[in-house]
């Protein structure tokens, strides 16, 4: 999660009443060393102020791991009637939906399991290049394709927004890295997959990365 998302994420919180959002469940949410040691700003810029807030915040993931509130995978019946059974009145489905191979099916059973007149804050990248976790299948909608998914909903705000970050940034710390594309330059028959995302990389040296951000409520 960006800095930026992550702000723009709090902003999009800050009108609705506590109970309109507790019980929260954060899905696909990691562990807590990723959450407060890798990217710290999730949990100083987005959930310690929910915290501060008496709301209800409970971290999903279908990876056991220390800061896992409830290990469970959505689309499988047993761990969607696990979610079910906590009764969220709101989602947060950060960066997800570009992992999963059916993100319609998985947009829907997101739907399903929140009350009418629940909430499901979204982001997904715009402009972001191919990253496996541990699959990336280059989902990168704008907010209206991705209201498409949400049948049964209204989309409350929908944003491309603009993280103020870029490839730029990993060369400005590690600048050897643009040797691997120096590198693989002459020699696609190796791997043109692999060689298509290299060269694809470099239009990041340019320009930032985009997230696709929308707020929706149930119907």
């Amino acid at each position: 999660m960006f800095k930026a998302e992550c702000r723009w994420l709090l902003t999009q919180l800050a009108p609705f009443a506590d109970a309109e959002l507790s019980p929260l469940l954060n899905i696909g949410s990691s562990t807590r060393a990723f959450r407060e040691e890798h990217q710290p700003w999730i949990e100083q810029g987005l959930f310690a102020p929910l915290g501060r807030r008496h709301i209800e915040i409970v971290h999903v993931d279908i990876k056991s791991d220390d800061g896992v509130d409830l290990c469970a995978d959505i689309m499988d019946a047993v761990g969607y009637d696990r979610i079910a059974g906590l009764k969220p009145r709101a989602l947060l489905l950060c960066n997800l939906l570009e992992h999963v191979t059916d993100p319609k099916a998985f947009a829907q059973r997101c739907v399903a399991v929140v009350p009418s007149g629940g909430l499901l804050f979204v982001t997904v990248p715009h402009s972001y290049p191919h990253h496996r976790d541990p699959i990336d299948t280059m989902f990168r909608p704008p907010p209206q394709a991705l209201g498409a998914l949400f049948s049964g909903t209204q989309m409350l705000r929908g944003e491309i927004v603009d993280t103020g970050e870029s490839y730029r940034d990993q060369v400005r710390r590690r600048p050897w890295i643009l040797l691997r594309h120096l590198f693989r330059l002459p020699v696609p028959f190796l791997g043109i997959e692999k060689w298509k995302r290299s060269m694809q990389k470099l239009y990041w040296l340019w320009h930032n990365y985009e997230m696709t951000c929308v707020v929706f409520q149930k119907l």
